[in-house]
Formats: C-alpha cells, structure tokens, sequence
C-alpha cells in the first residue's frame, strides 16, 4: 500500500514540475517522463495489489517508451532547426 501513496505523491510532485519548469523544451520532457514514470509506479502498485492482469501496465509501458522516443527525436529536430529549445520560439507562424 505504500508503493500507492509513492506514486501518488511523485505523481504530484511532477505535475508540480511540469507546470512551473516550462521555460525549456528538455525540461518538459523530463517532468512528463517523471509523470509517466509515477503512472507507472502507481498502476504496478495497483495490480500487485489487486491480484489483477497486467496487460494495461505493459500497454502504459510500450506507450511511455514511445512518448519517450518521439519526444527526444522532436527535441533534436527542433535544435537543429532553431538552435535552442526554448517553449516561446515554438510559435508555428516562424516555420
């Protein structure tokens, strides 16, 4: 049971982060990989607990690992394009 309030409170504590750190790019994906890892945390909690079927974690694994991969290609593209990563000059009229 205290594996749920873990992942509750780092749940918590990411969104905090996600929320105030939005100055740079790489930031954002830190704290929403930290948001995906306490989902993570919370859900295993949840199935150890429950005696359940694990099919839903492994679905929110293969999906965190994606978002992971899709997020760092976006993030290299961006830096090559603009020469920074920085959230205001994601304004889609410069392209």
């Amino acid at each position: 049971m205290i594996l749920v309030e873990v992942g509750f409170l780092c749940f918590l504590f990411s969104f905090v982060a996600f929320a105030k750190l939005n100055m740079h790019v790489l930031s954002l994906l830190i704290s929403l990989e930290a948001l995906m890892l306490s989902i993570i945390v919370f859900l295993y909690s949840l199935v150890m607990n429950l005696e359940v079927s694990s099919h839903f974690f492994l679905i929110l694994l293969v999906f965190a690992a994606s978002e992971a991969a899709m997020g760092l290609s976006l993030l290299v593209s961006m830096l090559r394009l603009r020469g920074n990563d920085y959230v205001t000059s994601l304004n889609s009229l410069s392209f």
